[in-house]
């Protein structure tokens, strides 16, 4: 039988407590090794507390697109060695399509 450890539950105010002094910590230095120990819990449990939220710097600007083709050149190399050297960006993705 496989003895399963028990899980603690941190209340949210506490667990944003300690993300703001780990905060203020690591931006003094220090490693995330020396902060997590005085508080008994694992280092990786404290960068998962210390991430941003998903929903948190999420932002959604507008962009122009515009519909131009790719400028430079590439190097194609295919897996049995064949190299193609400064070809257009345009006539790649002609001659990708044509492999296919």
């Amino acid at each position: 039988m496989v003895k399963r450890r028990r899980v603690r539950r941190y209340p949210p105010r506490l667990r944003a407590r300690i993300a703001a002094w780990v905060a203020e910590q690591r931006a003094a230095g220090a490693w995330w090794c020396d902060v997590a120990r005085p508080l008994g819990l694992p280092e990786q449990t404290l960068v998962r507390w210390s991430a941003p939220r998903e929903a948190e710097g999420i932002a959604v600007v507008p962009v122009d697109v515009i519909d131009a083709p790719p400028e430079g050149t590439v190097t194609l190399v295919s897996p049995t060695g064949l190299r193609i050297e400064g070809v257009a960006i345009a006539d790649a993705i002609a001659i990708l399509r044509g492999l296919t």
